[in-house]
């Protein structure tokens, strides 16, 4: 049985709360507490503000008693070649990190909040059908889900097991119809549609949530490059394209400044914003952090 869930309405000092009876203590990236255990085994799981040390709930129980669970995921099963949104609902899963067993699936940035996590995902087009594992972790346990990837449907007509086993091609040309606010674009990896203007603006995992909203996602940043630089070279009719940063829904390591002349990186993925003076210029944003930023959704 869970000993207490409290909510609070003033911030709390974390340090002050936690350190002079924790036995361990567990931070997220951004230097917040989000578990301790004291020296009767008691752990207190904080919930927090996004981007600032205020506290919304704490929960404390046994060990046993906040060990993560997972109860429900939906969508249950996904097409390849779409991008939804999977939300995993279940209990303690503050600090949960997710990992899963197959390639060809791409995971957005997400925050484990205690009942729930939303993951923007893209599935490839050429992934098998079958079951897809997930294993999500916490400072204090872990516990597997799973959801199933069903085969790539184009239109009403799904492909025969002959036509999935032949390597598939994909068109380099534009699109020859986009959706309305969009325009197409030809790339040597495979024609997509963009949006025309910037179509969303807010932290990350709004964005995402934006574009999957649409049916659609966040172009990733070799197809926002691409697409701008045919608007400067070959005047395709996008709007707004460079002067701001944007998000793009790809995410790189960066260079914490190794002292033995080699690549030092951080673990933390960070998401790639483009666009602010030229078509190539990178800004990587710590998707933990809120940022107002503006974006396009691509298809």
């Amino acid at each position: 049985m869970i000993l207490a869930t409290i909510v609070l309405t003033t911030a709390i000092g974390f340090v002050d709360l936690s350190s002079a009876v924790a036995k361990e203590t567990f931070k997220d990236e951004a230097g917040r507490v989000i578990y301790t255990v004291d020296d009767d085994g008691v752990v207190t799981m904080f919930e927090s503000s996004p981007g600032i040390d205020f506290t919304l709930s704490v929960t404390r129980g046994t060990r046993e008693e906040m060990q993560p669970k997972v109860t429900e995921i939906t969508p249950s099963s996904i097409p390849a070649g779409t991008s939804p949104v999977l939300k995993i609902k279940g209990k303690n899963l503050v600090g949960a990190t997710v990992k899963i067993n197959r390639s060809g699936v791409e995971l957005g940035p997400y925050a484990g909040k205690p009942t729930v996590i939303e993951i923007p995902i893209r599935v490839a087009s050429n992934m098998e059908p079958g079951e897809v594992i997930l294993r999500l972790t916490t400072p204090i346990g872990s516990t597997q889900a799973s959801f199933k990837v069903t085969e790539l449907q184009l239109g009403s007509i799904v492909p025969s097991r002959r036509e999935r086993e032949k390597k598939q091609t994909i068109s380099p040309a534009a699109p020859s119809s986009c959706p309305a606010g969009m325009v197409g674009v030809a790339a040597d990896s495979g024609g997509f549609c963009i949006d025309i203007d910037r179509s969303l603006s807010g932290d990350i995992r709004k964005a995402e949530k934006a574009c999957a909203k649409a049916g659609k996602r966040l172009c990733q940043a070799t197809e926002w490059q691409h697409a701008c630089e045919q608007s400067r070279s070959n005047g395709l009719a996008l709007k707004n394209i460079v002067g701001e940063w944007e998000w793009t829904g790809s995410y790189d390591k960066y260079d914490v400044g190794g002292q033995t002349g080699e690549l030092d990186l951080s673990d933390e993925l960070k998401s790639i914003l483009l666009g602010k003076t030229d078509c190539r210029s990178q800004y990587l944003y710590p998707s933990w952090r809120p940022g107002p930023f503006p974006g396009r959704c691509c298809k």
